[in-house]
């Protein structure tokens, strides 16, 4: 092996320390007032930030669960689609497949959130253009130095390390983190 099991860990572990703590308070915030107000919760990424997205979704609706009156998280992975991101990649384009979406469920004030390792997935990047420009607020997590998610994001939270195994590790980490705490804020 040429590179040892406690390496690895230390490398993630440096990895987790480049995330902004203050970055973190405001995401949450954003995300916080969106189930207060009961606004839903989009979540898109490519590749392994789409699974991410979809484990989050279901992670934050299901281990979140409230009983009435208060009511539970509105949150989609618009990644779960697999026809609706196949025929809007082949009947328009790949850039289209998470707009083309939004357009039909996105209610102004409604929140995304939005996973891309390098920070400049054209798909990802039209999305958060398109929730910007129609009332919405955006919630970024890349890595590198954020890439062009940083400008478009009303908080990104980047890793910043250029790995992609670790940046993708560190966003589910991050996000396993706010299914303990919303959790923890939602309990009775």
């Amino acid at each position: 092996m040429t590179i040892s099991l406690p390496a690895y860990f230390q490398t993630l572990y440096e990895a987790l320390k480049t995330i902004s703590e203050s970055a973190v308070e405001r995401a949450v915030s954003i995300l916080h007032q969106a189930y207060l107000e009961d606004r839903t919760i989009f979540v898109i990424g490519n590749g392994q930030s789409a699974t991410t997205a979809s484990a989050f979704a279901l992670d934050l609706a299901k281990q979140t669960r409230v009983q009435p009156p208060r009511h539970r998280f509105r949150i989609i992975a618009l990644t779960d689609n697999t026809a609706a991101l196949t025929a809007w990649a082949n009947d328009v384009d790949y850039k289209s497949v998470f707009v083309e979406q939004l357009k039909t469920l996105f209610r102004p004030g409604d929140t995304l959130l939005a996973l891309s390792a390098s920070g400049n997935s054209p798909n990802v990047l039209a999305a958060c253009a398109w929730v910007r420009d129609h009332g919405g607020k955006v919630v970024g997590l890349a890595g590198f130095e954020g890439g062009q998610l940083r400008t478009l994001a009303d908080e990104c939270l980047v890793v910043g390390i250029e790995d992609y195994g670790h940046i993708e590790t560190a966003h589910l980490a991050l996000l396993h983190y706010w299914v303990d705490l919303f959790r923890e804020l939602l309990a009775p």
